[in-house]
């Protein structure tokens, strides 16, 4: 039997190429008879709005009704993933490439630096290392981070998130 998010996903599809956007996830929780959908455009694109989110939620809720398998009562939430969650599909870090992110890597270590390249194996990260600190003849002095090339493979990484200026 096919699954709900497998239909949801095929349903998409066309909809999703004429508005120009791509799916990011579908969570189906079913303790509480709720469907989310999260949605992203590719850079130089404006993002997903209210209105495109309507959209895309008047078609689901169409499809979903006239879907035997479907519980009759559910909630269906439809939005763009948000600024401060992980990416979690190819075409999130090819739209944030060159932006400031946050990789969480599977050994526990943190990194930050400039989403560089990306490509189907992983990423390169013009990580920030931190300056050594020397004889300094100023003690205000600051030193600024020097900037590190490091590749990183898509196996090593546990999450990345956008980095927020502040």
């Amino acid at each position: 039997m096919e699954s709900l998010n497998t239909k949801i996903e095929a349903w998409l599809e066309p909809k999703l190429e004429e508005i120009g956007a791509f799916l990011v996830d579908i969570r189906h929780i079913q303790a509480q008879q709720r469907i989310e959908i999260y949605l992203d455009r590719d850079a130089g694109k404006p993002g997903i709005d209210l209105d495109a989110c309507a959209e895309v939620s008047r078609f689901i809720q169409f499809q979903l009704d006239h879907d035997d398998s479907v519980p009759r009562t559910y909630v269906l939430e439809v939005s763009s993933p948000g600024m401060d969650n992980p990416f979690k599909v190819f075409r999130q870090y090819q739209k944030h490439r060159g932006t400031e992110v946050q990789v969480l890597m599977q050994d526990g270590r943190k990194l930050e630096g400039r989403l560089a390249e990306v490509d189907e194996a992983g990423i390169d990260l013009d990580a920030y290392v931190p300056a050594q600190k020397g004889p300094s003849p100023e003690k205000k002095k600051v030193i600024a981070p020097q900037i590190e090339r490091m590749r990183i493979e898509f196996a090593q990484i546990k999450s990345t998130k956008r980095k927020l200026p502040f």
